[in-house]
């Protein structure tokens, strides 16, 4: 009955893209830092996400989506050119080398907004990512902002919407304020919290504290102030949610006013997630590009297609950040580019790849890598990782192996124990394969400086 409930549901989300769709008009919003288990329409006990729930409702969404690498900037590569981060090139840790030089987009790939202009449509991006690493590239309307931080922006991104509404277009939209310092009082007792601590938490940049991590000067008033805990993190964090909701709301009702949603493909997803104490002891503020736990790598995807073109429904199969540039692709009858890694969610599940890969993790001198094929989840720890794919098969330092089926924690380690060593040593195997695969594909890679303002930012998010 099973099998048979899973065949129907894929033939009829074949059957269903007949619908014709004369324009070709996409918003992809990456929240960043966002968990998959804090939203409304995943589960969560609060309502963080009001919008987003009633946006799931015309939508498909997968409760298993994953993304191909821990922190910033390697994942966000990897969403917009559906690869892996061993062929992107944005592969090493964001770390001060010398001359502040940092590995850029593999030459011999393109991003979603140069796939797409060929085909007509006008290109908008409102991100505070690094063009000089290739985030800028294909981008006709190219603004280095995050649209939800103020509402001057946020009034920016709606008057480029109006622009477009009668054209074709592919927007890009991604948002800092999930990630810390955690600026939200919404979920804190507000008894609690004196005039001056609401005004440091609307405005961080002014804290009196030196140095310029603004994550750290944010920790330390946070610790001042008894509210560096997990609980009240966790509210802040919520509260972030919260807020961006909020101007999701307000974005879609944009698109209602205009009359242009119900032919719009709107596309929301996280580039990863956060820990908030679940494993390693006490880590919990701005804790991520660390590992693959669950909590690091599983968030949201929300796929609003044209016209209801695919049925509204809930994913279960596992999924990852490199499928929605193909599925995009696909949906439009867009050429798929030979260099994709991912398979467009458009084909029956028996079509795709059984398997998903995460790398690229942001310590300096270890890498970790995982491949998780059906429930089972492998995560390999070397120190002193080189090459391209970053790995040092000769000095692993940690072998993991989770049933995600029976142990949704994390909390056994399966790979010591001889009734599952096989798996091991088969998802290891495989993990080798596609790493050299991916990474010895065609690569123009090289360094480029980063500019002062991008070096800044880095900083103050506790990147450097």
């Amino acid at each position: 009955m099973v099998i048979f409930f899973l065949s129907f549901f894929l033939l009829s989300i074949q059957c269903s893209r007949k619908v014709e769709v004369e324009k070709k008009q996409i918003i992809l919003i990456s929240i960043d830092t966002l968990r998959g288990d804090h939203i409304t329409p995943y589960g969560y006990f609060r309502d963080t996400s009001p919008h987003l729930a009633q946006l799931v409702k015309d939508s498909v969404y997968y409760s298993s989506a994953y993304t191909n690498g821990c922190w910033t900037h390697p994942s966000h590569m990897s969403l917009l050119t559906g690869t892996l981060p061993s062929r992107h090139g944005i592969n090493k840790p964001l770390e001060p080398v010398e001359n502040m030089k940092y590995q850029k987009l593999n030459e011999s790939l393109k991003n979603c907004a140069e796939i797409l202009k060929p085909y007509g449509l006008e290109t908008v991006k409102f991100a505070k990512l690094p063009n000089v690493l290739g985030f800028g590239n294909g981008f006709d309307i190219n603004n280095v902002v995050d649209p939800f931080q103020e509402d001057w922006a946020f009034e920016w991104l709606l008057k480029e919407l109006e622009n477009h509404k009668a054209k074709d277009f592919f927007l890009f939209i991604h948002t800092w304020k999930v990630h810390a310092p955690y600026q939200s009082s919404y979920y804190l007792a507000k008894e609690r919290l004196s005039e001056e601590i609401l005004y440091y938490m609307a405005n961080p940049h002014k804290l009196p504290h030196e140095g310029p991590r603004l994550t750290i000067r944010y920790g330390s008033f946070l610790k001042e102030n008894n509210l560096m805990n997990v609980r009240d993190c966790v509210d802040m964090y919520d509260g972030g949610i919260r807020y961006v909701d909020d101007y999701i709301g307000r974005l879609i009702e944009k698109t209602k006013q205009l009359g242009i949603y119900n032919d719009l493909m709107l596309v929301v997803v996280s580039d990863h997630g956060e820990h908030f104490a679940e494993h390693n002891g006490m880590p919990f503020y701005n804790w991520h590009g660390k590992d693959y736990y669950e909590e690091y790598i599983k968030v949201p995807l929300i796929i609003k297609y044209p016209q209801k073109a695919v049925r509204p429904a809930k994913g279960n199969e596992v999924v990852s950040l490199i499928d929605v540039l193909p599925t995009i692709l696909d949906f439009y009858d867009v050429d798929i580019p030979e260099f994709v890694q991912g398979d467009s969610l458009l084909k029956p599940r028996a079509k795709r790849k059984n398997y998903i890969v995460s790398e690229a993790v942001s310590q300096p001198t270890e890498e970790l890598k995982m491949i998780r094929a059906d429930n089972m989840k492998y995560i390999v720890t070397m120190s002193n990782p080189s090459n391209r794919e970053r790995v040092n098969w000769d000095n692993i330092t940690n072998r993991r192996l989770f049933d995600l089926t029976k142990d949704s924690s994390e909390a056994k380690n399966l790979y010591g124990d001889l009734q599952f060593s096989e798996h091991g040593v088969d998802l290891e195997k495989k993990l080798k394969e596609i790493l050299m695969e991916s990474s010895s594909a065609d690569q123009t890679t090289g360094e480029v400086a980063l500019d002062r303002e991008t070096l800044e930012q880095m900083q103050a998010l506790g990147y450097l």
